[in-house]
Parts: structure tokens; C-alpha cells; sequence
């Protein structure tokens, strides 16, 4: 029974200390109140591609001589997404970044 005393004793003895060396972060009120924040990535999920979208990928493969931005990853993602049906938020945003990098101006859907 005494074992016992002293090994309980010990035990919590040391969550004091380590609970002392942790550092401690003040949580502002603000940070507790607050509701999750859902990904901009992800949000809407599945997006069907428009036709400039679609129009966009067909040519970004077929540019000769392939510009130096056009990375082999880049061409692997436009294969992948070229004759699908949906795309996920993520892949057109991609497919904007990328074009934005091979032709050196942002996306826009009014062009």
C-alpha cells in the first residue's frame, strides 16, 4: 500500500512539473468564439469546367515549342484534366495558375 502512495505521489509530482515547463500560449476570446473557416480550395467541391476552360487546356497542350513555365507536372495535370467531365475547385484554380504563367497575363473567364 505504501508503494503505491509514493508511485502516485511521483506520478503527479511529475505532470506538475512538466505541465510548469510547457509553455504557456494565452488563446485570445476571439480564437475560442470563432467557427471553423472552411478551405477556399474546397469549397463547392466538383466545378464544371467552362468551354474558354476546357478551349484553354486543348491549346496549353498542343503549344510547340512548349515554353519553359510549362513543366512536365503541369502537362501531366492538363492530360488528366482534359476530357473530364468535372473538375475539382483545386484544378481549376491550377489551370488558371498555370495559365496565368504561360501566357504571362491573369485568367479571366471574360476574355
Amino acid at each position: 500500500m505504501l508503494l503505491l502512495a509514493i508511485t502516485v505521489n511521483a506520478t503527479s509530482a511529475l505532470s506538475v512539473l512538466r505541465a510548469e515547463e510547457t509553455p504557456r500560449v494565452p488563446m485570445q476570446l476571439t480564437q475560442l468564439n470563432q467557427t471553423p473557416r472552411k478551405n477556399p480550395f474546397f469549397e463547392g467541391g466538383m466545378v464544371r469546367p467552362s468551354p474558354k476552360e476546357r478551349e484553354a487546356v486543348y491549346q496549353m497542350l498542343a503549344l510547340k515549342p512548349r515554353p519553359k513555365t510549362l513543366k512536365d507536372a503541369d502537362m501531366k495535370l492538363l492530360q488528366g484534366l482534359r476530357d473530364k467531365a468535372s473538375w475539382f475547385v483545386l484544378d481549376q484554380r491550377m489551370v488558371h495558375e498555370i495559365w496565368a504563367e504561360v501566357y504571362g497575363k491573369e485568367w479571366s473567364d471574360a476574355r
